[in-house]
């Protein structure tokens, strides 16, 4: 009985891990969405993102609290570069590898 808790509880555990692996394009949504929290920029939307048919480009839309447009680009490469846009203004450009270290960091 308890060696079938256990991986019960070891199930539960990879499940939680899950969201924090994802894909490419999560691992683009998930870094939006860190830096607009690091900006302290509301999201009433957050970024809904899609990867192109034919090519390693992700693209993202979402809405501020202020109903400013959220834009988010970036890919699905190695060396992907994340650009974030509200409304007119670039908030962030830079490295997605960077951003989600230092979410994982905390």
């Amino acid at each position: 009985m308890a060696f079938a808790v256990g991986a019960l509880s070891g199930c539960s555990q990879i499940a939680a891990l899950a969201p924090v692996g994802g894909n490419g394009v999560a691992e683009v949504r998930f870094g939006a969405i860190d830096v607009l929290h690091e900006k302290g920029i509301a999201i009433l939307t957050a970024p809904v993102c899609t990867q192109a048919d034919a090519g390693p480009v992700v693209t993202c839309a979402g809405t501020t609290a202020d109903g400013r447009e959220i834009a988010v680009t970036s890919s699905v490469a190695p060396d992907a570069q994340l650009v974030i846009t509200v409304g007119d203004a670039n908030i962030f450009s830079g490295a997605l590898s960077t951003v989600l270290d230092e979410a994982a960091r905390g």
